[in-house]
């Protein structure tokens, strides 16, 4: 059987709380309540959920699932897996935006604002940084009537974060078409 990222989530869970009803499971997990029923039928059967008696407290329900040894040992593969995967992603798309801001340097235009979330602007200025590319990160804005604030002069290029712009907001109040592009 191939282990998902909602095994994992659940075997996580089931690792570091005491969990007696798959609708707690679900709340914890954010998954669906009929995902939780179908995976953790799975991990029964595979020996790596067991259901305990919990009966000692009077005002709880009389089971909790409980990893086993073999659900513990699983739970670290499956970490160890996912760590390298998600970090796989990280440089994959570390490397895209690398690409999309060294094109911009080249293009001459080095005085940018960024308009996008917050984190997004901290990975850009950091792979500036690192690249040593002879960009200027003039300004952050959240959202696009933000750009009001700046002198037109302040700056060359608008790079947008949201790729779904039409024809009216790629103007960006008075901003020409020809100075806004996609980070993408």
């Amino acid at each position: 059987m191939l282990f998902s990222e909602k095994h994992f989530q659940i075997l996580e869970i089931l690792g570091g709380q005491e969990i007696s009803t798959q609708r707690q499971l679900a709340k914890s997990t954010g998954i669906s309540l009929g995902q939780i029923n179908y995976v953790l039928k799975q991990l029964l059967s595979k020996g790596l959920v067991k259901i305990g008696n919990f009966s000692k407290n009077p005002h709880k329900i009389g089971y909790v699932y409980l990893l086993t040894p073999k659900g513990i040992e699983e739970k670290s593969k499956l970490a160890a897996h996912f760590i390298v995967s998600k970090l796989k992603e990280y440089n994959n798309i570390r490397g895209k935006l690398a690409e999309r801001l060294i094109a911009i340097a080249k293009n001459g235009r080095n005085r940018i604002i960024f308009i996008g979330p917050e984190i997004i602007k901290e990975f850009i200025d950091s792979i500036i940084h690192e690249k040593a590319l002879a960009l200027v990160l003039v300004a952050h804005c959240e959202d696009r009537k933000d750009i009001k604030q700046y002198d037109d002069n302040s700056f060359d290029l608008v790079v947008e974060f949201n790729v779904n712009q039409d024809a009216e907001t790629a103007k960006l109040n008075g901003i020409s078409s020809d100075r806004v592009i996609s980070l993408w």
